[in-house]
């Protein structure tokens, strides 16, 4: 039986729905799916990385909305009740074929998971054809903060979806705060080739970048 499912049900009958409730395998498949949403980003992204304003740009073709981003919802008492109110039942047949909503699917992880994930793969590459090898307190250095943003940054977005605002943004500061030492130690490294190795500070820092702009906004967002 699933996490959906009740050892004791003594009310209702459950039988006829128990094929909502997800296995192992459907997970796995999920799983799978959030990876490819990783890989999609990183393909919007690259699409616009050109334009000034490449991050809305990306997020229009992902189809996420403003509000998505940080999931504050502006709107007041009275339109949530009528929002309420005119809400229609959802068939059971559409239900079943619904993927359950996880932090997976937050803009916040998605671009967290799919921005560092480009971050190390294009660091790894920059070294692995590399003459000049770092010394090793300076590489560990780099993956720690990196590491450490990431792992802020994805807290953050647990935050944001339990409605934990300001400890969201606690998060985010000291993710802004790693990232940002992960950016002074990158231009630490060397390259043998000057013109491949300052394309990788360029990309880099783009994202590097990109990712603070993401959470300044949400920080502004959920200080309001």
């Amino acid at each position: 039986m699933s996490q959906y499912e009740f050892d004791n049900n003594q009310e209702g009958d459950w039988d006829e729905n128990e094929d909502i409730a997800w296995n192992e395998a459907d997970w796995q498949r999920f799983l799978r799916n959030s990876d490819k949403e990783a890989s999609r980003f990183i393909s919007a992204y690259n699409k616009v990385k050109h334009e000034s304003d490449r991050l809305d740009a990306a997020a229009v073709i992902m189809g996420w909305h403003r509000d998505d981003w940080s999931s504050i919802d502006d709107l007041d008492f009275e339109e949530e009740e009528d929002i309420l109110r005119n809400a229609k039942p959802l068939d059971i047949d559409d239900v079943r074929k619904m993927d359950p909503y996880t932090l997976h699917r937050h803009p916040v992880f998605i671009t967290a998971t799919a921005l560092f994930s480009y971050l190390r793969a294009s660091w790894e590459h920059l070294m692995r054809h590399n003459r000049h090898q770092p010394e090793s307190h300076l590489s560990w250095s780099f993956c720690a903060s990196m590491a450490d943003a990431e792992r802020h940054a994805i807290i953050a977005a647990t935050c944001l979806d339990l409605g934990d605002f300001l400890l969201a943004v606690c998060h985010l500061k000291k993710a802004h705060s790693a990232l940002n030492e992960s950016m002074r130690i990158n231009r630490l490294f060397k390259h043998q080739n000057e013109k491949i190795f300052n394309d990788y500070l360029r990309e880099s820092d783009l994202r590097m970048h990109d990712l603070r702009e993401i959470w300044l906004r949400i920080m502004q967002d959920c200080r309001k």
